[in-house]
């Protein structure tokens, strides 16, 4: 598990669990527009067996994405880049899949009066809104603050900040 996240014990990790799964997914990919041509033998070069190919999806909410880039592991591999719903998704893979060397970035909501963003983020808080609410916080290298969730908090709804994780040189 990345460094600074907290480890849950297995009651808090199936009721979390549970709220990701009881959660409407974000992307959205038509059947009919399945790209099957040379999907068999890419399948079974990545080892891959039920790997599926789409050349668009769907995101019908207007929330954050999550891109998440992978250090290749050896000399001949190179950067991957995953995209997420939720920021607990890449902590899951992350905590699956071993992965050590990687890089989160936050791609902003859709503004009115301006276009999406793509942010590193440095560091990730968890906020707590004086009515209960909490919500992550991402602190960006660019040093802009992004504020997490699907609930309306703002920046300046949040009273107090709790640490979860920070980028480290042995992340990147």
């Amino acid at each position: 598990m990345p460094h600074g996240f907290r480890t849950l014990d297995a009651g808090s990790a199936d009721r979390l669990a549970s709220q990701i799964r009881s959660r409407t997914d974000v992307f959205y990919a038509y059947k009919k527009s399945e790209d099957i041509e040379g999907m068999e033998v890419l399948s079974a070069l990545s080892g891959q067996p039920g790997l599926r190919s789409y050349p668009f999806v769907e995101i019908p909410l207007n929330t954050h994405l999550f891109h998440l880039d992978v250090a290749p592991i050896d000399d001949e591999s190179m950067w991957q880049r995953f995209i997420f719903d939720t920021l607990d998704n890449v902590i899951e893979f992350l905590a699956a899949e071993k992965i050590r060397k990687f890089r989160i970035y936050v791609q902003t909501r859709r503004q009115v009066d301006s276009d999406y963003q793509l942010k590193r983020i440095v560091e990730i808080s968890e906020g707590y809104a004086i009515n209960g609410e909490s919500a992550y916080i991402f602190s960006c290298a660019n040093g802009s603050i992004e504020v997490g969730g699907f609930n309306d908090l703002r920046q300046s709804d949040i009273v107090r900040v709790s640490s979860l994780w920070t980028e480290t040189r042995a992340d990147i």
